[in-house]
């Protein structure tokens, strides 16, 4: 078996190293640790752009594409701070992952909707 750190060199004698795992969980621990302030933030973002919307409109949501998607990230990103109800989350690996599938969810709110979408927010024609 290979092991992932060079200080264990127990894997190449025939037993299993548990380097790895032990990373992956330590980095879960800390992704999770950020993502509560990354999505209070977020909610934040959504709310102050309500409320300035609301000043400018004359309302706090229009359900343009920005606004929509901006919710769908938020959505997106609060799924893993449910890990005692959903339990696929209390896996590093299926974390991880969801992780970087998540941060696609980003970059369609900056970049799909200014330029593939129409509305307000929107650089598409």
């Amino acid at each position: 078996m290979r092991c992932w750190r060079s200080s264990c060199s127990a894997a190449w004698q025939g037993s299993s190293c548990t380097a790895a795992p032990a990373a992956a969980g330590q980095l879960q621990a800390v992704s999770r640790l950020m993502l509560y302030p990354a999505v209070f933030c977020l909610a934040a973002g959504i709310f102050v752009g309500a409320v300035w919307a609301n000043v400018s409109w004359g309302r706090y949501w229009g359900w343009d594409p920005k606004e929509v998607w901006a919710l769908v990230t938020l959505l997106v990103y609060a799924l893993p701070l449910h890990a005692g109800s959903l339990p696929w989350f209390r896996r590093p690996l299926f974390f991880h992952w969801f992780c970087i599938a998540a941060f696609l969810s980003v970059l369609v709110t900056y970049f799909g909707v200014n330029f593939l979408l129409g509305g307000m927010h929107s650089y598409a024609g």
